[in-house]
């Protein structure tokens, strides 16, 4: 027969039956010995009937382990909510404790005899682990325990100890074993085909399987500034796609030093993207994703359990990462000093990132998880003809590279982004709690175009925009579907010359 090892590199289906049945095997050894320690436990010392109590503080109940008795009118439960059971106002204590049947204990609460209750003594022996009790041993007799038996329950007592730890102590090789096995594969993840978005997502997603209350964010460089751009699959409490990274917190700290960084929540504190957010908890580790030491992104992984960032899983985080910006590397080379992975040549998000976000909104929305609402368009200069016949070459990537800065909805108060789609059309995604956000943000940029736009080469123009634009909706398949919603909306804007059409 194969070892556990052998197994997993010839058949590994095969390797986890064998690691699940050998989890089973252990805490089915584990609890034939607990059985048979209580068997020998009455025998010598002479009880009816013997019964071990785990104390399960989290639900509230004594749970039966297991029993011996030699007596035929008995019945144990398994599980009794501490209210209804005889234990409730013993199951802290720390040293035995004796008690006489009609004295400190009525015959009725003795529930698991039916008719006559043939003893008058029951000793309770606790088991105690770091201080708390956690298990009840009953012992029931017609008489009190002798002192000769004092030497038997001590050798219990030990034996229990011992055997107990034991299991434990197998069951955290078992786990942690699997723990890294299991790691094993998640790293096949970096070979992700695709555009550098959809690696970036699919590490994201794996990561998010390591959380249980969080989820994990991508901050990347567009529009001229560093804002998130991109959530896991499944991230709950999540901040506002478009929210814009800002000083005097976690992400800025980490993507400053170029290191990790971590750190647990205190009143709110520190935010993890901006001093907007409206509840920062639980723990985050911020990761820079580094290109030939160059920042290219951020990825802040959270969870509301601090527990959940033990080293070995922020290691596991930190090396995903650091694969992930390797093989970046490998497949792009050393990027452009400043030019962003994710945007082009002026800042607006690559449809490869934005296709992901729609995607993934949408399956928010079909799972009853979308927290905000969000809409989807596509934008372009009504003077466009005017500007392309009048203004250089130069002056027009000016022009684009200043326009898709000047319309960041982050600008304007409001979470989102542009993103590129054809030559001076952009898309664009907006996401807020507010359901008058859109109608708001585009009177903004409607309004500062009119007025003129002052662009970085001192040159000012002025032009109105068409806009066509969906808001998402759960009864939509995908972001191609969102996508020619918003082309058909455009179309109608331009043919009509009207400033704006939903769709």
């Amino acid at each position: 027969m194969d070892t556990y090892t052998q197994a997993r590199q010839n058949e590994p289906s095969n390797a986890e039956i064998m690691g699940a049945q050998r989890q089973e095997k252990s805490l089915r050894e584990f609890k034939e010995v607990l059985e048979d320690l209580v068997f020998i436990l009455r025998r010598a010392t002479g009880m009816r009937t013997v019964s071990l109590y785990w104390v399960n503080r989290e639900r509230e109940q004594f749970v039966l382990e297991t029993q011996s008795t030699d007596l035929e009118n008995v019945m144990f439960q398994d599980r009794l909510a501490f209210g209804d059971h005889f234990l409730e106002p013993w199951r802290e204590i720390k040293q035995p404790k004796g008690l006489r049947v009609g004295e400190e204990l009525e015959e009725d609460q003795l529930s698991h005899y039916y008719g006559e209750v043939p003893v008058e003594h029951v000793t309770l022996l606790p088991f105690l682990n770091n201080g708390e009790t956690v298990a009840l041993t009953v012992l029931e007799s017609a008489d009190t325990l002798s002192e000769a038996s004092g030497e038997v329950v001590q050798a219990y007592i030990n034996a229990l100890r011992n055997v107990l730890n034991t299991y434990l102590e197998i069951s955290d090789l078992y786990e942690r074993q699997e723990e890294w096995v299991d790691y094993e594969e998640r790293i096949k993840v970096i070979e992700t085909k695709g555009h550098a978005a959809r690696l970036i997502h699919a590490v994201m997603d794996e990561i998010q399987q390591l959380l249980h209350d969080g989820g994990v964010c991508f901050v990347g460089k567009a529009m001229g500034s560093w804002c998130h751009l991109m959530k896991s699959n499944g991230a709950r409490h999540a901040p506002p796609l478009g929210m814009p990274l800002e000083q005097r917190t976690l992400g800025y700290d980490a993507l400053e030093s170029g290191s990790p960084e971590f750190a647990i929540h205190f009143n709110n504190n520190p935010k993890r993207l901006s001093p907007r957010e409206r509840q920062t908890d639980g723990a985050t580790l911020a990761v820079p994703l580094l290109m030939d030491d160059r920042r290219q992104g951020l990825l802040l992984v959270y969870d509301r359990n601090p527990l959940i960032f033990k080293e070995s899983t922020k290691h596991k985080i930190v090396n995903l990462v650091r694969l992930a910006a390797l093989k970046l590397g490998a497949r792009k080379g050393t990027p452009d000093p400043g030019q962003s992975i994710v945007a082009n040549e002026y800042g607006g998000v690559l449809p490869d990132l934005w296709e992901i976000v729609v995607d993934g909104e949408l399956q928010a929305l079909r799972g009853r998880n979308g927290a905000y609402h969000s809409w989807f368009g596509l934008l372009t200069l009504s003077k466009l003809s005017e500007l392309r016949t009048r203004l250089r070459l130069e002056e027009l990537q000016v022009l684009q590279r200043d326009l898709i800065a000047a319309c960041n909805p982050s600008r304007f108060g409001w979470p989102g982004y542009i993103g590129s789609h054809a030559d001076y059309v952009y898309a664009f995604f907006l996401q807020s709690p507010d359901e008058e956000a859109f109608r708001q943000w585009i009177a903004s940029v409607k309004k500062k175009l009119d007025e003129g736009l002052e662009l970085s080469n001192g040159q000012s123009v002025s032009s109105g925009v068409q806009v066509g634009f969906t808001s998402l909706k759960a009864e939509q398949e995908d972001s191609y579907e969102v996508l020619t919603h918003a082309k058909t909306a455009l179309s109608r804007a331009v043919s009509s010359k009207d400033e704006g059409k939903g769709d």
